[in-house]
C-alpha cells in the first residue's frame, strides 16, 4: 500500500478531530448567518419594507418617496412626519403637529407608475390646518437612465424642494433663502423629463407660471399656485444639472424661466421672471456640508407696485427688480468612529437673504427683508428614519427662536 495514503486510513489524534469538528461548526453558522441575511433582503424587496436609508434616489426624490422605484410591480407606501416645538423670542411657544405625510406609488408594469405625497399640515384641517397633494406624477421609465412625468411636479430648483424630509437635512428649518426665493415646497402643474448618464444627472419641465399679483416685499412665496385650478396662461421652463463628482460630492445648478402676469390685467401683461441657483453637497465620513446661492430677477417690478399705489385702498408691496441669498451649512457626526449605529451631529448654518436686494423707484425699502441668520444645534438619529433636532437660530432682525423637532421617514 503506497505510503502516500497513510494519512488518510490511520485514525487522527483526539485533538486534531475536535480542532475539526469546532472549525466546520463556525464556518457552517456563518454559511448560515449569510444566508438568512440573504433571506431577510429578498423578502424585504419583495415586500418593499426597505429602511429610508437602502433606498436609492431617484431623480432628485427624497429616500422614501423614492421608494416606488424599489418594487418591479404593485403598490408601495412610504412617509414623514415633524413635531415642531417652537420657542420664538418675545411671543408664546407653541407645539404643533407640523407635517404628517403618506407617499403612495404603485408601478402598473416595468414601465409605468403613479406617484403621490399626500400632506397633513398642522393636525387639523378645522385650526388653519390643510391637507394637501404635494406633488401626484405619472411616469413612463423608457430605461434606468431615462423617464418623462406628468403631474403635480415638485420644482427641481434648490437642495430641499424635492428631498424636504426631516431626515435630509440637519437643521429644524428649511432655509429662508429656498422658502423665500425658490420658494420650498414648491409645486406646479406640468410635465418633463429626466435622465441621467455617467455622473451627469439632469431636469427638463415646462410648468404653470407663478401668480406674481401674490409676490410682495418678502419674496416669491405667494405666488405658488399649487396645482389648485392654476392659472396657465404663462408657462414657464425649468432646467436642473447635477454633476455626481466623486462618491459624496455632487455640484449642480438649476434656473426658471417664465412670466408671471398670467390672466391678471392689471399687471400689463408682463412680469417676467428669473431665478437661478447654484449648490453643492459633501458627505466624506463624519462631515457633511452643503452650501446655496441663488438669484431672483423681476421684469416690470416698477409697473408692478405703481399698479398698487394707484388704488388708495391697497397696501405697497414694493416687489424689488433683484432678490438674493445663500448658505453654507456644516454637520459633524461626533460618533463616525464609534462601533455605535446611532449619529449626534453638532451643526451651523450661515443664511443671508435680501428680498429687497435691488429696488424701483416706486418701492419703500423695510430693513426687516436684508437678514443675516445664524442657526446652531444639535441633531441626534438613533436609527435610520428617526431624528430629534434642538437649534437656536439668531437674526439681526431679532426674530431669534430656539426650536425642538422630532421626526421620521420611512
Amino acid at each position: 500500500m503506497s505510503l502516500l495514503l497513510l494519512p488518510l486510513i490511520l485514525p487522527l489524534p483526539q485533538d486534531q478531530v475536535s480542532d475539526r469538528l469546532d472549525a466546520l461548526a463556525r464556518e457552517n453558522q456563518v454559511l448560515n448567518a449569510k444566508i438568512e441575511a440573504l433571506a431577510d433582503e429578498l423578502e424585504r424587496r419583495d415586500l418593499g419594507e426597505l429602511a429610508p436609508s437602502e433606498l436609492t434616489r431617484v431623480a432628485g426624490m427624497g429616500h422614501s418617496a423614492s421608494r416606488v422605484y424599489s418594487n418591479d410591480h404593485g403598490t408601495s407606501v412610504g412617509g414623514y412626519g415633524e413635531f415642531l416645538y417652537n420657542l420664538p423670542a418675545g411671543a408664546g411657544n407653541t407645539f404643533d403637529a407640523l407635517r404628517g405625510v403618506l407617499y403612495v406609488g404603485h408601478r402598473f408594469t416595468e414601465n409605468w407608475l403613479v406617484n403621490t405625497e399626500i400632506e397633513f399640515e398642522h393636525g387639523s384641517t378645522s385650526k388653519s390646518g390643510s391637507a394637501s397633494l404635494e406633488f401626484g406624477y405619472l411616469e413612463y421609465l423608457a430605461s434606468e437612465s431615462f423617464a418623462l412625468r406628468a403631474g403635480l411636479l415638485l420644482v427641481p430648483m434648490g437642495l430641499v424642494n424635492e428631498n424636504h424630509e426631516p431626515t435630509a437635512y440637519l437643521p429644524v428649518s428649511r432655509p429662508k433663502v429656498e422658502q423665500r426665493l425658490m420658494p420650498s415646497t414648491w409645486r406646479e402643474m406640468g410635465l418633463g423629463a429626466w435622465g441621467r448618464k455617467d455622473n451627469l444627472e439632469w431636469r427638463t419641465y415646462v410648468v404653470n407660471g407663478l401668480r406674481g399679483a401674490d409676490f410682495d416685499d418678502s419674496g416669491l412665496r405667494g405666488g405658488r399656485q399649487k396645482g389648485s385650478k392654476a392659472d396657465a396662461e404663462d408657462l414657464a421652463l425649468v432646467q436642473r444639472v447635477d454633476w455626481h463628482a466623486s462618491p459624496g460630492l455632487t455640484v449642480g445648478g438649476s434656473f426658471y424661466v417664465g412670466n408671471s402676469a398670467g390672466n391678471n390685467e392689471d399687471l400689463g401683461g408682463s412680469l417676467g421672471t428669473r431665478i437661478v441657483e447654484l449648490h453643492a453637497t459633501w458627505q466624506e465620513g463624519p462631515w457633511r456640508l452643503q452650501a446655496l446661492a441663488a438669484q431672483a430677477e423681476i421684469d416690470g417690478a416698477q409697473a408692478f407696485n405703481q399698479s398698487f399705489i394707484d388704488d388708495p385702498e391697497l397696501d405697497n408691496p414694493s416687489l424689488a427688480n433683484t432678490l438674493r441669498g445663500a448658505y453654507l451649512q456644516l454637520g459633524y457626526n461626533v460618533l463616525a468612529s464609534s462601533e455605535s449605529s446611532m449619529a449626534l451631529s453638532p451643526y451651523v448654518r450661515f443664511e443671508t437673504l435680501d428680498t429687497q436686494a435691488d429696488l424701483p423707484s416706486n418701492a419703500v425699502a423695510d430693513p426687516r427683508f436684508d437678514e443675516d441668520i445664524v442657526t446652531v444645534g444639535l441633531a441626534l438619529e438613533p436609527t435610520d428614519g428617526v431624528i430629534i433636532k434642538l437649534d437656536y437660530a439668531r437674526s439681526d432682525e431679532n426674530s431669534d427662536r430656539t426650536a425642538l423637532l422630532i421626526g421620521y421617514s420611512f
